[in-house]
C-alpha cells in the first residue's frame, strides 16, 4: 500500500487536498466567518447560515492557496536537489548524472524526509529508469508537466539536450543550479516583504473587530442601537462588506508570480 502511493503522479496544478481536509477547514472558516458576522449582528441565526454559505467560497480559495504553497515547496526542494547533484558531478569523481541523482535520494531524506514531495518524485525518476529502462531525462520532462514549474522544465530541457552529448554536463548543470538559485532569493525576498505587510493589513482587519467586542461587553448601551435599529443594521453591514473586501485585496494582491 505504501509503495502504491510513493507511485502515484501528482499533478500539483490541481486540488491534492483530501475530502476531510476540505471539510475541516471548510468548518474552521465557518466558525470564524459567522463568528465575525454574529460581531456584527448578535444575531446566532443569521451568523450560523453565513458563516455556512461564505465558508464555502473561502474553502475553495484556500484549496487554491494549498496548492499554489505546495508548488512553491517543490520548487525550493527541487533547487537543493540541484545543488546536491552538482556538487556530486563537478566534484572530480567522473560519477555520471544518472548515479548522482541515485545518490541524491539519500542527500534528499536527510535534508527533508522519505515522505517530501521531491523525495517521492526523484525515486520515481529512479525506479523508471531502472525497472524500465526510461532516461531520467523523460522523467523530469514528465515531472515539469505535472508540476507545471517553470525551473523544473527548464531543467527538463537543457537535461535532454545535452544528456550523452558533452562531457561538461557538470558545468552545465552548476550554471542552471546558479540561475535557478538566483531566481529563488529573489522570490523569497519579495515574499518576505509580502509577508509583512500582509501581517499588517490582517492586523488592521482584526482591529474593528476587537473594538466592538471590547465597547459591546463594558455593559454600557453604546452600541445598543448598532444592533437593535435598521440605522445600526446598515452600518453593521457596511462593516461587514469592508472587511471581507478589505480581505479579498489583502489577499489577491499578495499572490504574485516571480
Amino acid at each position: 500500500m505504501q509503495k502504491d502511493r510513493e507511485k502515484v503522479r501528482i499533478r500539483y496544478y490541481e486540488d491534492n487536498m483530501t475530502r476531510a481536509q476540505h471539510l475541516a477547514a471548510y468548518l474552521i472558516f465557518a466558525a470564524a466567518i459567522g463568528g465575525i458576522l454574529y460581531i456584527y449582528y448578535h444575531l446566532f441565526l443569521l451568523s450560523l447560515l453565513g458563516g455556512l454559505a461564505l465558508s464555502w467560497l473561502q474553502e475553495k480559495n484556500y484549496a487554491k492557496s494549498v496548492q499554489r504553497k505546495r508548488k512553491n515547496q517543490l520548487r525550493l526542494q527541487f533547487k537543493e536537489f540541484l545543488e546536491i547533484i552538482s556538487i556530486s558531478i563537478s566534484g572530480g569523481s567522473g560519477r555520471s548524472m544518472e548515479n548522482a541523482i541515485m545518490d541524491s535520494v539519500h542527500d534528499l531524506e536527510m535534508l527533508y524526509n522519505e515522505k517530501a514531495d521531491i523525495v517521492r518524485e526523484i525515486r520515481l525518476i529512479v525506479s523508471d529508469y531502472q525497472s524500465a529502462g526510461i532516461p531520467m531525462s523523460r522523467g523530469f520532462q514528465e515531472l515539469g508537466e505535472r508540476s507545471e514549474i517553470d525551473d523544473i522544465v527548464s531543467f527538463a530541457t537543457i537535461y535532454a539536450t545535452v544528456e550523452g552529448k558533452t562531457s561538461d554536463l557538470g558545468y552545465i548543470i552548476s550554471q542552471t543550479h546558479d540561475v535557478i538559485k538566483d531566481k529563488v532569493e529573489i522570490t523569497m525576498e519579495i515574499e518576505t516583504g509580502i509577508t509583512s505587510a500582509k501581517s499588517e493589513a490582517y492586523m488592521m482587519l482584526v482591529l474593528p473587530l476587537v473594538l466592538i467586542v471590547v465597547m459591546s461587553s463594558m455593559g454600557s448601551d453604546f452600541l445598543g442601537s448598532l444592533f437593535t435599529t435598521a440605522i445600526g443594521r446598515l452600518a453593521a453591514t457596511v462593516g461587514v462588506i469592508c472587511t471581507f473586501v478589505s480581505y479579498i485585496i489583502a489577499v489577491r494582491a499578495t499572490e504574485i508570480e516571480v
